[in-house]
């Protein structure tokens, strides 16, 4: 039977709207299969290093962080552009910290109560700031608890209110712990700890005096963001073969003197538990993460430790 002219317009009208459909569905899937609309960043250099590794790990995190087409490319000598699908520019701009990973044990601490604290390291040098800082650094390098330090003339105490963070880092470990007027805001812009150095950093408004670091970065084989028992974010990290007896042993240590464990990223403290037990095998890393802390902080730890050039991004 012959169509009229009316019926074929019909036809013709449902097949273009079946095909319209069609075409936006394909578009739908896509877009959501895309990941929506890239976000860059770019991070620039602001020291030297080999500025290709630092690109391969950048790329390396970004994939272990699972975010969608990653790319890192060059941008003249001292920029890198960090590009994704599905992420934001602040969750790039945290995978550019340099990822640097201490596990310290926690020698003492001061909490501003004046409670005594254990035996402290007596300053092994002078630092040039003691000069700037005369009688005030004399009386400072006697003190051996808090109790003394909080004693100490008004004046005294106030001339280390006001020193930058870069000479607060010289000044002796004792000295940062038990001075009062050393306050972490000092503390957590100090540059950058030195693996084989102690060091004073907070746990809230708690200074710790921490070991050299026993554990770092490059001990570690691979990290990923998991859900703890108790339904918390977390990050479990995997030692290298040779590092495992390492840390066990350590955490032995720790159980048998009943002492903490100060895990510290980039000059934060991340974590400081109590040993519950000797640990055979791999580390579970706590904070109060969200899920997006913890899967950066697994990527940070899984791409291939610390960045060797640090780098600075500006986000809007």
């Amino acid at each position: 039977m012959a169509l009229r002219g009316r019926q074929v317009l019909v036809l013709v009208a449902a097949v273009v709207a079946a095909v319209a459909l069609a075409v936006t569905g394909i578009v739908l899937v896509l877009a959501k299969v895309g990941g929506g609309a890239p976000v860059s960043v770019t991070a620039t250099a602001t020291g030297d290093g080999d500025l290709e590794v630092t690109r391969a790990m950048l790329l390396a995190r970004m994939k272990a962080a699972k975010l969608r087409d990653p790319s890192v490319t060059r941008d003249g000598d001292r920029k890198l552009v960090l590009t994704a699908r599905g992420a934001t520019a602040a969750q790039l701009k945290a995978l550019t910290a340099p990822g640097r990973l201490h596990l310290r044990r926690v020698a003492a601490a001061a909490d501003g109560s004046g409670a005594a604290t254990s035996s402290l390291p007596a300053p092994t040098s002078t630092p040039p700031v003691a000069a700037a800082l005369g009688d005030a650094y004399t009386a400072a390098s006697s003190v051996t608890t808090e109790q003394e330090a909080q004693a100490l003339p008004a004046p005294v105490r106030a001339a280390f209110a006001s020193l930058p963070p870069a000479d607060v880092a010289t000044l002796p470990a004792r000295m940062r712990l038990l001075i009062p007027e050393i306050r972490c805001e000092q503390l957590s812009a100090r540059p950058a700890d030195v693996a084989g150095e102690p060091v004073v950093a907070c746990e809230g408004p708690t200074k710790l005096l921490l070991d050299p670091a026993a554990i770092t970065g490059a001990d570690i084989a691979s990290a990923e963001a998991a859900r703890s028992e108790q339904g918390m974010w977390v990050v479990v990290a995997s030692f290298r073969p040779d590092a495992q007896a390492k840390f066990t042993n350590l955490s032995k240590q720790l159980f048998d003197a009943q002492e903490r464990l100060a895990i510290v990223l980039d000059n934060t403290v991340v974590s400081a538990p109590q040993i519950a037990g000797v640990i055979p095998g791999d580390v579970q890393v706590t904070g109060n993460f969200t899920e997006s802390n913890a899967r950066t902080l697994a990527a940070q730890l899984s791409g291939g430790g610390e960045l060797p050039v640090p780098l600075t991004v500006a986000v809007q």
